[in-house]
């Protein structure tokens, strides 16, 4: 596993989501058209100390389907299916990597799957403080 590489994106428009996965869990569906894309709450599924680097509670809980992201600026961490060992350990190297380097951020966590080249893509977006 490489070093995480959080970048930032400046949204100028919406990025659409889907609307219904086909999967009955959102760490198996693959999007058919663009993308799906979830809102998890940062308070509701960190666990740990706050001295400490953050850990993600397990299972994940209360995803939300959204039908768009809207535009703003967004730190992100981008990987593909098979770089990580679950989806949650992606979303957790995004927020300690962020935690390590002092990045300020603000609500939810989201995460967008996409489908490139038949393989699921993941990207995780927290909003810049």
């Amino acid at each position: 596993m490489e070093e995480a590489t959080i970048l930032e994106l400046h949204l100028l428009s919406a990025l659409q989501g889907e609307q219904a996965p086909d999967s009955p869990a959102w760490s198996e569906a693959s999007p058919t058209r663009e993308s799906l894309l979830w809102a998890f709450s940062f308070e509701q599924n960190l666990s740990g100390s706050p001295e400490d680097a953050p850990s993600l509670a397990r299972p994940l809980r209360g995803p939300k389907l959204l039908s768009r992201l809207d535009p703003g600026n967004y730190y992100f961490l981008q990987w593909r299916e098979g770089s990580y060992g679950t989806i949650e350990d992606g979303m957790e190297d995004f927020l300690r990597q962020l935690w390590w380097e002092g990045k300020i951020c603000n609500g939810p966590l989201i995460l967008r799957v996409l489908n490139e080249e038949g393989r699921r893509t993941f990207q995780v977006l927290r909003s810049l403080a």
